[in-house]
């Protein structure tokens, strides 16, 4: 049995001596270390400190470039146009007439702007707490003018601009009981709302008079100031046009 034996056992090796890795290659003798970088690494520190000078950090290894050019999130810059069209929009049934008789007024005082009787927006439930949540908590269009029935709270006795949407408002129940008077006033306070917003100087240069009237302290003032004029405010118009490309 021990020569059988032995036998299966010689194949076995050489069968095993197959599979040995072959001997490991002569080691090279290490290179010479200098103690100054090279040349090409010079440079890379030579060019990235010329970006870090422009104020530019210089991009990360392994980075692809970025369409935004700093290796971010591109940066969308959204160029807001100046406001030409105005929408007077009813904040319920009883404001749709009040609004639309704003409206041969302001295109005859604001000639080549754009005015129209917005669709008919209903109150929110719960009704907002201010003018200012009103203008808020809605997504608007820049150009919105609200007129609300009743009264609501607002930064000022007369209505309230926020002149970062573009948007205004202005509560029925300040200017008294619904009639030519009331009509009248309301008119004067949505025109001024507009002057605001596309950029008519307030007050007047004069410092005197055409204040904001949504800052009249009472309807007496209100109609004093809405009576008076302000000659500087027909150059700016003019200006402002022309700037707008409206003429």
């Amino acid at each position: 049995m021990r020569p059988a034996l032995s036998l299966v056992l010689v194949p076995l090796a050489v069968l095993s001596g197959c599979s040995r890795s072959p001997p490991p290659a002569p080691v090279a003798p290490p290179p010479t270390v200098s103690s100054s970088p090279p040349e090409g690494a010079r440079s890379q520190e030579e060019v990235a400190a010329a970006r870090r000078d422009a104020g530019r950090a210089p991009p990360s290894a392994g980075a692809s470039p970025h369409p935004g050019g700093d290796g971010g999130t591109p940066q969308v810059r959204v160029k807001i146009g100046p406001l030409t069209r105005f929408q007077i929009v009813p904040m319920g049934e009883a404001a749709v007439a009040p609004a639309g008789g704003t409206l041969d007024a302001l295109r005859a005082r604001y000639v080549a702007y754009g005015f129209d009787l917005g669709p008919i927006v209903p109150m929110p439930s719960p009704p907002p707490r201010s003018c200012a949540e009103l203008l808020t908590s809605r997504v608007v269009t820049r150009g919105a003018i609200f007129v609300v029935p009743g009264t609501l709270p607002c930064p000022t006795p007369f209505g309230a601009v926020n002149p970062a949407l573009g948007t205004g408002l202005v509560p029925l129940g300040p200017l008294g009981p619904w009639g030519p008077v009331a009509e009248r006033r309301l008119t004067a306070v949505v025109g001024s709302i507009v002057a605001e917003l596309i950029g008519l100087s307030m007050p007047c240069s004069d410092g005197r008079r055409c204040c904001a009237l949504r800052k009249a302290p009472d309807a007496k003032t209100l109609d004093i100031q809405a009576a008076a004029s302000c000659p500087a405010h027909a150059s700016e118009l003019d200006r402002i046009r022309e700037a707008s490309g409206l003429q």
